[in-house]
């Protein structure tokens, strides 16, 4: 008993990993436009705070407002007439976005980014005050901004709520050599690719991609954490509503719990 005792006292100092698994949906959504990433995320469990930075929930919100708590959270980027994004709009802008995360994070039962793809060239403006990414800033302080980025996300991870980062899709650059001159230059590769910060699928519990042929809608699901995310990774789902979505990744779960 004395030795067991001895054994428990050396790893007092960690946290013991247990089996539990906390009974929420965190996951990054991305898709082109149009393809429901916002309809689907508005069919989680409210209360709901939807951060917008394209003002964009017109026509799709109205279907879930009758029936549950949405707020939104909006943001002076100069839209109105005579306005001008300016450095200290921007810096204002982050600053409110950042305090409404950290209230969000304690009220809400589900809190969407739409879309981070737009919020991250905000931090980036906000932070150097320029919207030109090559040679803008040593890479020290590129780390830094996406610190301040991943300390938001891994905030929401010591919580409960639901967590849905929407991300638009850009075309894909690739670097090439010419064979001949051996000189590199970037061009298109024709594919398309997610918009925002990089590593945002890395720090998510789920990688959804949702897209659209004609008005059917499915989502791809990449990696999958959650007691039946094996049996769903690399698959794909059409007409998936958010709660059905959330029965598969808990399998254990009622559809009453993602009211």
């Amino acid at each position: 008993m004395a030795a067991k005792s001895k054994v428990t006292d050396v790893f007092a100092r960690y946290t013991r990993a247990d089996t539990t698994s906390k009974q929420r949906i965190f996951a990054n959504s991305d898709g082109e436009v149009g393809s429901g990433k916002s309809t689907f995320w508005l069919g989680a469990p409210g209360p709901i705070v939807v951060q917008t930075l394209d003002l964009g929930l017109e026509g799709v919100v109205e279907q879930h407002a009758g029936s549950k708590e949405i707020y939104m959270a909006t943001y002076d980027l100069g839209q109105e007439p005579g306005g001008e994004f300016t450095v200290a709009l921007a810096q204002q802008a982050r600053d409110k976005f950042i305090e409404d995360f950290e209230h969000a994070i304690q009220n809400a039962r589900t809190i969407v980014w739409d879309r981070e793809s737009d919020m991250w060239p905000l931090f980036f403006f906000a932070e150097f005050g320029t919207d030109d990414a090559f040679g803008a800033a040593p890479p020290k302080d590129w780390d830094r901004l996406k610190g301040k980025l991943r300390r938001l996300i891994q905030m929401a991870k010591t919580t409960d709520v639901n967590f849905g980062i929407i991300r638009g899709m850009k075309n894909e650059w690739v670097q090439k050599i010419n064979a001949k001159t051996g000189a590199k230059a970037a061009t298109q590769s024709g594919g398309r690719v997610p918009s925002g910060m990089d590593d945002i699928d890395a720090l998510t519990h789920l990688n959804l991609t949702h897209t659209r042929s004609g008005k059917d809608f499915s989502i791809h699901i990449g990696k999958a954490r959650g007691p039946g995310g094996h049996e769903i990774q690399d698959q794909t789902f059409s007409g998936l509503c958010f709660a059905d979505f959330a029965q598969l990744v808990f399998p254990d779960s009622n559809p009453s719990d993602w009211e």
